[in-house]
């Protein structure tokens, strides 16, 4: 597939909204199609993934990539615009102050040491007590929940039923950064060796799986990859 006006117009758009489901995706790919498009055929779905590979061959030596996972939590599909530098957290200095990155940086490391990586929503709000700094306030309350509705919309975090996750983004973009700074808590599914944060346990040992890589492996074995007993726990 030669790069083009509909690549272009797609890492733009990958990049101004920061995290897509693969639905959204899809959508603004069939709208860029029909701008740019050299026929007036509808793409299929899977063409989303050929322009995305062909951006890739062009951003990576720029330390950027659209990555593509799926997102347990939600049981959703999603394309990441991701910054591959070694503290992507060092990127938004032009646009936080320094109490709001050091809220950011509570907000990764607390999520990152809880049990099952997530933490009820007021825990989040009283993590402000530690962005205060020599010569800077701690952060407001309320200016801590804008900052969480900020950081959701961009997938860096999810809430859900009064609960917070690491969102999408986050699990892509501060893979590096996580595992440079708490490897002694990180976790790696033993199907994938990719981190991971979410997924489904197995009832007879403390192994964790993705729920994708998970379906595949029990179409071909219905054991534990990890104890070896009869997997018992519904996908």
């Amino acid at each position: 597939m030669t790069y083009s006006n509909v690549h272009r117009a797609f890492l733009q758009a990958c990049s101004n909204h920061g995290t897509l489901s693969s639905q959204q995706a899809y959508e603004i790919l069939i709208g860029i199609y029909a701008r740019y498009g050299e026929t007036e055929t509808v793409p299929k779905e899977d063409v989303v993934a050929e322009v995305v590979s062909e951006i890739n061959s062009r951003i990576y030596p720029y330390d950027q990539k659209i990555a593509y996972m799926h997102y347990d939590p939600t049981d959703t599909d999603f394309y990441v615009f991701v910054s591959l530098m070694e503290s992507p957290i060092d990127l938004q200095q032009n646009n936080y102050t320094v109490s709001e990155l050091h809220y950011f940086r509570a907000l990764l490391r607390e999520l990152t040491l809880s049990e099952d990586h997530q933490l009820p929503s007021i825990a989040c709000l009283n993590l402000t007590n530690e962005s205060a700094s020599e010569g800077n306030k701690a952060l407001s309350k309320p200016r801590a929940e804008q900052l969480l509705s900020e950081w959701e919309g961009l997938g860096y975090f999810l809430v859900l039923q009064d609960k917070c996750y690491f969102g999408p983004k986050a699990i892509v973009e501060f893979d590096k950064y996580l595992n440079t700074n708490y490897a002694d808590v990180i976790t790696r599914c033993c199907l994938c060796n990719v981190t991971i944060f979410y997924g489904i346990r197995c009832a007879s040992c403390p192994q964790i799986l993705h729920k994708d890589c998970l379906k595949k492996y029990l179409r071909r074995l219905t054991n534990c990859p990890s104890c070896k007993k009869l997997w018992s726990v519904p996908v």
